[in-house]
């Protein structure tokens, strides 16, 4: 009822009918060509042999998913939603958080989405996945619309006929398609980011970080110096001191999905044990916790990568030391013989 109330008020406010509006501010902008609220010819659709729809006329129910369209054109929105085509990236992040809980944990309500949250799609991994989706359906014909934000992918489902197989087709298609996706990630992280970083414009400073791609913990920080000090022992220890937990752990780069000056990709170290203490009622160990420290005001948990057109990144700076360091280009690999010249010539700058 509140999405009809909705497209009243939309009416009364634009002097326009709610198709109209639909089709001036979504479909046509969009390219949408293959959908519309009226219904289409017979033989442009896929109608059920079975108690269905097709020809039905809900009037003013039409705000709460009365739109025939097809798979390609809902892959054009759901690719211009995930890149904040229809609004900017910082309404559309807001727009994908919850705004009520259900008794589940695994389940929340967001506007219009339906929230779900799994542990169950990588296999060597417990990382939670968020799932932004939207669910429709009329008799014999069942929908949904599946967003994952971290991989920036989504997946259409539409069902003519048995609404049942919208479930299987959605299990299936998300657990042959996550750890894939999830595996590519994971190379594209170590091709275009990992590397050692270091400050080129004053040898004096002393400063370098190194970053490597570590099964499933992804990107993990392997060393960090600044000024000559092992700055990565000094985080640890503080992090260590700050949650109170004891043992081993690796401080790990999480993207924050926002970006800086275009081409600035933003990630926050966060220090994770590698095994997390017996919780409590409460357990106060966040892992995306952030500016658990600063200097002057400045995170120092912030890295923000800089790439070149080919998305490599060339250097990353680091906000709260107020510094920038270059990415070292990896030396070339020489057969033994070649690499025995090489190696020679080095040291006299030839």
């Amino acid at each position: 009822m509140n999405f009809v109330l909705l497209g009243l008020a939309l009416e009364n406010l634009l002097g326009l009918s709610y198709e109209e509006i639909v089709n001036r501010t979504i479909l046509q902008p969009l390219g949408m060509k293959h959908s519309r609220l009226s219904k289409p010819l017979d033989g442009e659709g896929v109608i059920p042999n079975l108690t269905n729809d097709w020809n039905a006329d809900i009037g003013t129910y039409g705000p709460t998913g009365g739109i025939y369209t097809t798979a390609s054109d809902l892959a054009i929105f759901a690719r211009a939603v995930m890149t904040a085509r229809l609004l900017d990236i910082g309404t559309t992040n807001a727009w994908f958080k919850p705004r009520s809980y259900s008794p589940s944990w695994s389940f929340a309500y967001g506007m219009p989405w339906e929230i779900f949250r799994t542990q169950e799609l990588l296999p060597d991994s417990s990382r939670i996945q968020t799932i932004i989706t939207k669910a429709g359906g009329l008799r014999g014909y069942a929908s949904q619309l599946l967003l994952i934000p971290e991989y920036g992918i989504g997946v259409i489902v539409l069902v003519a006929g048995d609404g049942r197989a919208l479930s299987w087709l959605r299990e299936e298609t998300l657990r042959s398609l996550v750890p894939r996706i999830e595996e590519i990630a994971r190379q594209q992280t170590a091709d275009t980011l990992s590397g050692t970083y270091i400050a080129n414009s004053d040898a004096s400073i002393n400063s370098s970080i190194s970053v490597e791609v570590d099964g499933s913990s992804g990107l993990v920080m392997t060393s960090w110096s600044s000024n000559g000090t092992d700055f990565l022992a000094r985080y640890i220890s503080m992090s260590k001191k700050e949650s109170g937990f004891v043992g081993s752990g690796r401080v790990q780069l999480t993207p924050s999905l926002t970006h800086r000056g275009g081409d600035g990709e933003v990630w926050r170290a966060n220090m994770v044990p590698d095994e997390f203490p017996t919780a409590g009622v409460i357990n106060m160990h966040l892992v995306t916790d952030v500016d658990t420290f600063t200097y002057a005001s400045r995170s120092l948990e912030e890295f923000v990568f800089r790439t070149n057109s080919g998305g490599r990144a060339v250097r990353v700076e680091l906000p709260g030391l107020r510094i920038s360091l270059d990415k070292q280009q990896p030396k070339p690999v020489l057969n033994t013989w070649r690499q025995q010249l090489y190696n020679a010539m080095e040291p006299l700058g030839l």
